[in-house]
């Protein structure tokens, strides 16, 4: 596995990077300077992650510039195939606009930590543990990268410890500096369909729905994105959600409005009088619960 089984102190990525990177990477093969056109970057599956925004870019361009490449890009290289960068597409990104900009000899090529040993499982960690520690991540980057570091040591850590879920959540939790409540949130946040991710991402849909709407079927998913983007949701309609639920009541949970009028009765009932307030608003939170349905 790409990292080792120990607690991560909080501190800010540019610190932590050099540190998890030497732990990370299993011992190199060496450091080299290879030229910027011998270079691909890793699949869109694998390094999902966005580029750096332009204000961003244009900061890292003008400290290679006053400063060097202070943290080697780590590259791939495989027999017969292009050599793959796993950690430092922003970085190899600067150097080629460095480069087409000034011509200079200097940016033609680029320092690399260089690995021939790795299975594929051991690349694709690097990407995900490097982008963990190195970026600010938007909610759905967290929760693909969970997905998939679960996906890879995880399988790894139920065939050691059995068929226990928590042991592999908790690895992961200690190797992230969170719990393992919410490694189990984010592998679940992992599977919604992409249009849940951008609401996520843009804040209109909360984790705790998010959460529950991973249970949901995709083309349940993709239509609780289609009414939540017309309308949001409200914390009364993410209580009210629940697997396997009918398209219908799906659309009646997030459209009461499009719904025939309800008949309503008014109901007389004797309760403990220094129950009454009690009584009333849990009735008042099961109607709200229910809203849609009644």
């Amino acid at each position: 596995m790409a990292l080792k089984m120990k607690q991560l102190t909080p501190m800010g990525g540019a610190e932590l990077l050099p540190q998890l990177m030497t732990e990370a990477i299993l011992p190199t093969q060496g450091t080299a300077e290879l030229p910027l056109d011998s270079l691909v970057a890793a699949s869109p599956q694998w390094n999902f992650y966005a580029p750096l925004p332009d204000d961003k870019m244009v900061e890292l361009i003008a400290s290679i510039q006053e400063n060097g490449l202070l943290h080697p890009i780590v590259v791939w290289q495989r027999k017969g195939q292009p050599t793959m960068v796993l950690s430092g597409h922003n970085r190899l990104e600067a150097f080629r606009r460095l480069y087409k900009t000034t011509g200079e000899e200097q940016y033609a090529k680029i320092p690399c930590t260089v690995r021939d040993d790795l299975t594929e499982e051991q690349a694709r960690e690097i990407i995900v543990d490097s982008n963990w520690v190195q970026r600010s991540l938007t909610p759905s980057e967290k929760a693909r990268s969970i997905s998939q570091k679960y996906a890879l040591s995880g399988r790894k850590a139920r065939s050691a410890n059995g068929s226990a879920h928590t042991s592999t959540y908790d690895m992961i939790a200690q190797q992230y500096g969170l719990s393992g409540r919410q490694i189990a949130r984010y592998v679940k946040l992992g599977s919604l369909e992409d249009e849940l991710l951008i609401l996520l991402d843009d804040g209109k849909v909360s984790v705790a729905a998010g959460v529950k709407l991973a249970d949901f079927p995709p083309h349940q998913q993709k239509l609780a994105a289609q009414y939540i983007e017309q309308g949001g949701i409200r914390p009364a309609q993410t209580s009210a959600l629940k697997q396997g639920m009918t398209d219908a009541e799906l659309k009646a949970l997030f459209c009461p409005e499009q719904q025939p009028k309800q008949e309503r009765v008014t109901l007389h009932i004797d309760v403990p009088a220094q129950l009454k307030t009690e009584f009333l608003q849990m009735a008042q939170s099961w109607l709200e619960e229910r809203e849609g349905f009644v």
